[in-house]
């Protein structure tokens, strides 16, 4: 059973008021003019409907609401009842339709302009349908074939079998968790414990709503200091571990340590979907990506943020000229890239310097650390130079050999000083 207060000239609030005097859970109407509520727990502290809306209307008396109230067995009966009729209007479950039989056909389309198109009603109206009654004697199997769902959907409204659960308004879930703090704290560990506890509890509300964070904003209040610390940490893919995020937050903060005693803080976690990854039965495993970022944070701790990156080519005809540039995304880094075969070429940091014996200005043999051999093919020489315009201007001349280890190598020899160099290995 089902009870639905109606009110043109009466605020939303005062609605709201009377109805959670008899139920924690409330259905509000977009236009804030009708509350809907469930009475069957209340039969057995309050008694029969009757008595029931005998206690709705003192309520709403005391409250001095002028209302129409309907009592029926599902809500949308209710809510059209309570639109219609004035004062009390009480049906007994099953005879909904009679109930609404005089009800004009455009109640229903005022009532949902969700799934009614306009439409519908002039067709209807065309037929000679004008009220519930008229809809609700027509077959349902000829409905359904002319208007398709709508229109099954329209009958059993206009007789009073349309069962639903109560559209309840989802609270707005905060992700956001303030704490001042007694004693100012001038170590990392007690409050890294209090994150703990913040983190925890914030990744309990991510998983109760089936989301996962993007990124952690901290604000850290510091004793005799006007600016707060802040420090935002974007993730690679979406967390709800907090262990994970801890960690870390750990790894920053210790890489970038307050200057003050911190007295109180705000941590902020800001939501999206999660990622969801389909496994490969015949894939190798994968390290997780939150624990792989955790493990490049802790190289990033002990090289620098600034030597940890994808390598990416520079627009200079340098060898080995390079750049480190930000992890691509997630999203970027799981598109599967070209296929293409290609030679590869691990190059020596910094060069091993080099022997070279010539024979007939072509190499014959070389001697490197780890390397010797006698040359049995070579190509080049490439003559290469550049940045001719600063004082770091380069000039050398680079082969590719085969020696009879069976390796290729790349060498070159820098021609202001004739000394002899090996630059890479192929693969």
């Amino acid at each position: 059973m089902y009870a639905s207060l109606s009110a043109n000239h009466a605020p939303p609030a005062l609605l709201l008021e009377v109805a959670s005097r008899f139920s924690p859970e409330v259905e509000l109407a977009a236009s804030g003019q009708t509350v809907t509520f469930s009475i069957a727990p209340l039969r057995q502290l309050i008694g029969s409907p009757h008595q029931i809306a005998s206690e709705i209307c003192r309520a709403g008396h005391e409250c001095k609401l002028q209302a129409s109230l309907a009592i029926a067995g599902n809500p949308d009966s209710a809510i059209l009842l309570s639109r219609h009729f004035i004062g009390v209007t009480m049906v007994t479950p099953g005879e909904e339709r009679l109930k609404l039989a005089s009800l004009p056909l455009a109640e229903l389309f005022a009532y949902d302009t969700v799934k009614l198109a306009p439409n519908l009603l002039e067709i209807l109206l065309r037929w000679g349908i004008k009220t519930c009654e008229d809809l609700a004697a027509l077959p349902e199997k000829g409905l359904s074939e002319r208007l398709g769902a709508a229109g099954i959907y329209l009958r059993r409204l206009a007789c009073g079998t349309v069962s639903r659960p109560l559209r309840l308004k989802a609270e707005q879930t905060s992700y956001t968790i303030e704490k001042e703090l007694e004693d100012s704290l001038e170590l990392l560990e007690p409050l890294l414990f209090l994150f703990s506890r913040a983190l925890g509890e914030l990744c309990h509300r991510l998983r109760a709503q089936s989301q996962a964070a993007r990124e952690l904003d901290l604000q850290l209040k510091l004793e005799e200091k006007d600016t707060a610390y802040t420090c935002r940490l974007e993730f690679p893919v979406p967390l709800s571990d907090p262990r994970t995020i801890l960690k870390l937050l750990q790894l920053h903060l210790e890489r970038h340590p307050p200057d003050a005693p911190v007295r109180g803080f705000r941590l902020h976690l800001e939501p999206v979907e999660p990622q969801r990854v389909q496994g490969g039965i015949f894939l190798p495993p994968t390290p997780a990506p939150d624990k792989l970022h955790v493990t490049l944070a802790r190289i990033a701790g002990m090289v620098g943020a600034e030597n940890v990156g994808t390598p990416v080519l520079l627009n200079t005809h340098r060898p080995d000229a390079f750049a480190l540039t930000p992890l691509p995304s997630t999203a970027r880094a799981n598109q599967p890239a070209p296929e293409m075969l290609r030679l590869a070429m691990r190059l020596f940091r910094p060069a091993l310097q080099a022997q070279v014996q010539l024979v007939q200005l072509a190499p014959k043999n070389l001697t490197a650390a780890g390397i010797r051999g006698h040359v049995l093919r070579h190509a080049g020489p490439w003559k290469t130079s550049g940045d001719w315009w600063t004082t770091t201007s380069w000039t050398r001349e680079e082969w590719d050999i085969a020696l009879d280890d069976g390796a290729l190598y790349r060498i070159y020899q820098e021609s202001a000083t004739h000394e002899w160099f090996v630059h890479a290995v192929y693969d």
